[in-house]
């Protein structure tokens, strides 16, 4: 088919450009199992991939989605062990658009993010904000509790600036914009959208697709009056894993083993001692803050007059982001406490009445920005305060009284002079004042999220093992840091 032949060698060099970013947030293949009780019922093997496959086109040849999130062949752009992603690009102009026909996963969570040439996301929709095509199952079931998963729905990506970008722009039902490039005081059409389709936390299937496979992507005039050419549909594209076929690499593992010369403590400009957690807000306020730990001067100001947009590392427009880094020059037991919030599917806590959609914790490296460990909501041990603990060490490092049943969450450090402990808050509740999506541009975190606010510290071994209460460790460990520091 000609169409599709000119979109996917449109958008090749597009993907492979973003391969390894795409699988930053992926599969449920943590290499920590015992945080990720789930993860092996999302590993798909060749052969039933192949089975699954029938008639679809062979290793995803020539299908519309051009590339999938895999940790095992590519782990870049601060990933999470809970979701997993698949790219496409769409060559959308003023005259087209680009209709997406789908159904409701079996999931906690699923939307559709457009990127521009500097990987910061231009528009987004949301799962809820997509209404259903048919009303035979009750609704959106991410919107009215009781409505099944499986129901049809069609989104559009439409060409122009988005309300994201440009308040004045009245969003039409269902749709996302490709959106604008801004070059300093201009900003030109963004013509190549490469945009993301995300699944969170599925309830079935191997493919971590919610049971329901992925939506089909069709180029049509702007108006839907004309069909201009449906793309192949594929189970796993064919990028990186040849369709699903590839055999695994083991490379996380084989990493994950391994443990850093204790020896061999280099400093890292991502961190600071005391431990600093920090809003993400763009890549160049990252910039900016990181020229800040290396010179010793503060450059917020700075990198608040210079407007680099928002986002970047293919981020999530309905994620906000802290960050903790670490330097194994300052210590090589690492944590991070704070209160946990509320989310939905969570014992006790009623459909729309939860904090947060969804929230989770990955250890990541920043230079290489690969995620070592993650944990989900529903995988983070609390103490009896509604509290989560992080414990990032090594395996030879690791307390011993550092466990769940103690409330720690246990992470590996990985091969790494640094690490970068990010937490993810997703679709805050209105009512969630202490959500991370609240916190402004120049404000401590404390006075906006209160206890929800993560601190991070370093601990020393004698002082970890006085006692197996996960509260009364880190405030032993915090009372050593502030005496001697």
């Amino acid at each position: 088919m000609k169409l599709s032949q000119v979109f996917t060698t449109a958008i090749a060099g597009t993907a492979l450009a973003l391969l390894g970013a795409c699988s930053s947030e992926d599969l449920g293949t943590s290499a920590n199992t015992s945080a990720s009780p789930a993860a092996s019922n999302n590993v798909l093997s060749s052969e039933s991939l192949v089975q699954a496959m029938g008639s679809e086109t062979p290793l995803g040849l020539g299908c519309g989605w051009i590339a999938a999130s895999e940790p095992d062949k590519a782990n870049i752009a601060f990933p999470d062990s809970e979701a997993k992603y698949w790219v496409a690009a769409a060559p959308v102009s003023p005259q087209t658009r680009l209709r997406i026909d789908g159904r409701y996963p079996d999931a906690r969570y699923f939307s559709y993010n457009a990127y521009d040439a500097a990987l910061r996301p231009t528009d987004a929709v949301a799962d809820f904000e997509l209404a259903p095509t048919d009303k035979g199952r009750a609704g959106n079931p991410f919107a009215r509790k009781g409505a099944k998963p499986g129901g049809s729905y069609t989104a559009y990506l439409e060409y122009g600036a988005s309300p994201i970008q440009n308040p004045g722009t009245v969003r039409k039902p269902n749709t996302f914009y490709t959106g604008e490039i801004g070059l300093g005081p201009v900003n030109i059409p963004n013509a190549l959208a490469v945009f993301i389709y995300r699944v969170y936390v599925s309830n079935t299937g191997e493919f971590f697709d919610g049971g329901v496979g992925l939506p089909t992507l069709t180029l049509e005039t702007a108006d839907g009056s004309r069909e201009l050419g449906t793309l192949p549909n594929c189970v796993e594209p064919l990028m990186p894993n040849l369709g699903g076929t590839a055999p695994p690499l083991g490379l996380n593992e084989l990493l994950l083993g391994l443990d850093y010369p204790n020896q061999l403590t280099l400093p890292f400009p991502t961190a600071t001692n005391p431990p600093n957690t920090l809003k993400f807000f763009s890549l160049g306020d990252t910039a900016f803050r990181i020229l800040g730990n290396v010179t010793g001067q503060d450059t917020s100001m700075v990198g608040g007059r210079i407007d680099s947009g928002s986002g970047g590392f293919l981020s999530n427009v309905h994620n906000a982001y802290t960050s903790t880094g670490f330097a194994r020059q300052y210590g090589n037991i690492a944590m991070v406490r704070a209160k946990a919030p509320t989310y939905r599917g969570q014992p006790g806590v009623e459909f729309g009445q939860e904090q947060l959609r969804y929230w989770s914790l990955c250890g990541n490296e920043f230079a290489t920005q690969r995620f070592t460990d993650c944990a989900a909501d529903f995988q983070v041990p609390l103490d009896e305060q509604g509290f989560f603990t992080v414990v990032i060490s090594d395996p030879a490092d690791r307390p011993a009284n550092a466990t769940a049943e103690n409330g720690f969450l246990w992470l590996p450090w990985g091969p790494y002079p640094d690490q970068l402990l990010l937490y993810r808050h997703m679709l805050h509740n209105s009512t969630f004042d202490e959500a991370i999506q609240n916190v402004e541009k120049g404000n401590a975190l404390g006075e906006t999220m209160k206890d929800f606010a993560p601190v991070g510290i370093y601990c020393k071994p004698n002082v970890f093992t006085q006692s197996n209460r996960s509260g009364e460790v880190f405030a032993l460990c915090v009372q050593d840091q502030n005496t001697n520091r």
